[in-house]
């Protein structure tokens, strides 16, 4: 198998943008169907006499077109400030009533002959209505119930519409769909230009990327060591390659090498050693890389420096005897607490028969 150190920035790129990719096609395709529901769809309405039929299918949120609106002189007023103003069409003999924000009140005033493209939710408020024909009766002077069914219940309101819920559901749907688009041409164009990688920053420090990535290649392809996992050793470099980043170090850099034991525990279980391998140099230099296998970083540190550390070696056999002493010790400590027992139940027994013969 011919290895090279532009897969390993494909594997990585592949291994990193794969999840977010899964993620946000995940968010988009759950704001897709969020956006199918009728709190968040807007119907065209072609027609406004349409608006009972509109909400008994439950079509509520509704774009629509309206001419010739006129003022009712009723206003919405939330302290001593007006949000809202109630205007009013003739449609099919009715008063056709339409709540507008202060602000679409305004430009209808400016110029009420031109058609409003108007965003509205359709409600049914009986309340109004009725207020409304005992407001006209009162003043044509008139008996209240001539003038009952002449405003129709449903009503135009633009403050009901959920703009800004339906806006942040648009947006975001897009932003989701923009930024899986620029993550999709990252990985396009870092595949076809590694050095654009993120993950080959860490060659700046040597040099131009494109060219060191092009001699790791060569390096890996004409000059390998030792490869296993994720190590790599090649004449002049070890390369060490984890799912978020790429650890490249020059062998003739490092001045000093060294390799440490640690326990740590994984869960609820035993703990287990963990090999440190420690690479520096009185510079700027300092790398760490741990593994579980000892094998793998004595296979490493012997294809670095042609020969094993043999200083820890002593240290590990050490250690492997302090182990096997203090086994020995609590082994030894359980033999003479178990014999110790044995003396004293028999000393028990033989009491208990000197006891029956003087009875």
């Amino acid at each position: 198998m011919q290895h090279s150190f532009r897969k390993l920035l494909r594997k990585n790129l592949l291994y990193m943008a794969l999840p977010v990719v899964l993620i946000l096609s995940g968010f988009l395709l759950l704001l897709v169907q969020v956006s199918r529901l009728e709190m968040f769809r807007t119907h065209t309405m072609e027609d406004p006499s349409l608006i009972r039929e509109y909400y008994s299918s439950g079509q509520m949120n509704v774009s629509v077109t309206m001419e010739g609106l006129k003022s009712t002189g009723i206003s919405v007023k939330e302290g001593d400030k007006e949000t809202a103003e109630y205007f009013y069409l003739i449609m099919d003999k009715k008063v056709q009533l339409v709540l507008l924000t202060e602000k679409t009140a305004k430009s209808v005033r400016a110029d009420g002959k031109a058609p409003l493209s108007l965003h509205a939710n359709i409600v049914k408020d009986e309340v109004t209505a009725g207020y409304m024909e005992r407001e006209y009766a009162a003043s044509l002077g008139i008996e209240t119930d001539e003038m009952t069914g002449l405003c129709s219940v449903y009503v135009f309101d633009e403050t009901a519409y959920p703009r800004i819920r339906i806006q942040l559901l648009r947006y975001s749907s897009i932003g989701i769909a923009v930024l899986l688009g620029l993550i999709m041409l990252y990985v396009i164009l870092a595949t076809a230009v590694p050095a654009l990688n993120h993950e080959a920053r860490v060659l700046r420090r040597f040099g131009r990327v494109g060219r060191y990535i092009r001699k790791l290649d060569r390096e890996m392809e004409k000059k390998l060591r030792f490869h296993q996992d994720n190590v790599t050793v090649t004449e002049n470099y070890l390369i060490v390659s984890y799912i978020t980043h790429i650890d490249v170090v020059r062998i003739d850099d490092i001045k000093y090498l060294s390799k440490h034991i640690e326990k740590r525990k994984r869960g609820f279980g035993r703990p287990i050693h963990v090999y440190r391998l420690t690479a520096s140099n009185a510079d700027d230099l300092y790398f760490e890389a741990d593994f579980f296998e000892e094998e793998i970083i004595n296979d490493v540190i012997y294809f670095m420096r042609g020969e094993p550390l043999l200083e820890y070696e002593e240290h590990v056999l050490k250690e492997k005897e302090e182990e096997e002493n203090e086994m020995a010790q609590r082994q030894q400590e359980s033999d003479l607490l178990a014999e110790e027992e044995g003396r004293e139940a028999e000393q028990e027994i033989d009491n208990l028969f000197d006891d029956d013969e003087l009875t």
